[in-house]
């Protein structure tokens, strides 16, 4: 077995203990829908592992084609950018110029990603297939990546949602770093950095769901609190 073949294992293995962990919280009625959408990432990213080892083990190449198991990462990256945007940026920011210094200081994270982008992909002769995938990747980091680094940075709001959640949000923003950077040596077929990126992601991944069950606890850490 081959290092990038146990590279996606370990981010499946950890994907799915985080699936399944995030769905027996979530996934009943009245539990938050924040919650729900981190549960749905982390079933893409299980998805998309799960084609690459598939394709792997069956003697498939994911260096020289288009590899499909990259569409999981995407998934992901969009169910994150859902849940900050559609379900909690409006408790956040309700649109005031007080917060809008955090919001023109949360561009500093799309920057960041394109910036890694031209970098990795765009200087030396990276192949043109990986410049399209390697692209289309960071336009989805950078979308994500800004709520995130925004929900780190701004004033906390009256329920307390979003000063739990910086831990979570801080997990996100590197698992998004390592995604790029697996990608990157995927592009080189560097399979040391593979593997390394590879255990960041899955370590990082679980770390995610942990601190979204701790983050949307706040309600009953509060009157704990208070008792």
């Amino acid at each position: 077995m081959n290092l990038v073949t146990m590279t996606n294992i370990i981010v499946f293995t950890f994907a799915f203990i985080s699936f399944i962990y995030g769905a027996i919280t979530f996934l009943k009625p009245k539990k938050a829908l924040y919650g729900k959408m981190i549960v749905l990432a982390m079933l893409c990213i299980v998805f998309g592992r799960l084609f690459n080892i598939v394709r792997l083990l069956t003697g498939g190449n994911i260096y020289q084609t288009f590899q499909l198991g990259v569409l999981g990462t995407m998934g992901s990256l969009l169910f994150f950018f859902s849940s900050n945007y559609g379900t909690l940026d409006s408790l956040v920011d309700d649109g005031n110029d007080e917060y809008k210094k955090y919001r023109l200081m949360a561009l500093a994270a799309p920057a960041v990603a394109i910036l890694l982008y031209a970098f990795l992909f765009l200087i030396g002769n990276t192949p043109m297939l990986w410049k399209v995938q390697g692209g289309v990747l960071s336009v989805f980091v950078a979308f994500s990546s800004y709520y995130h680094l925004k929900h780190l940075i701004i004033p906390d709001v009256d329920f307390g949602v979003v000063r739990k959640l910086r831990p979570y949000n801080t997990t996100a923003l590197i698992y998004m770093v390592a995604s790029v950077l697996e990608f990157y040596a995927l592009s080189r077929e560097n399979e040391v950095l593979i593997l390394i990126s590879g255990i960041l992601i899955g370590i990082f991944v679980l770390a995610m769901m942990v601190l979204t069950i701790r983050g949307l606890d706040f309600g009953k850490t509060k009157k704990k609190e208070e008792a």
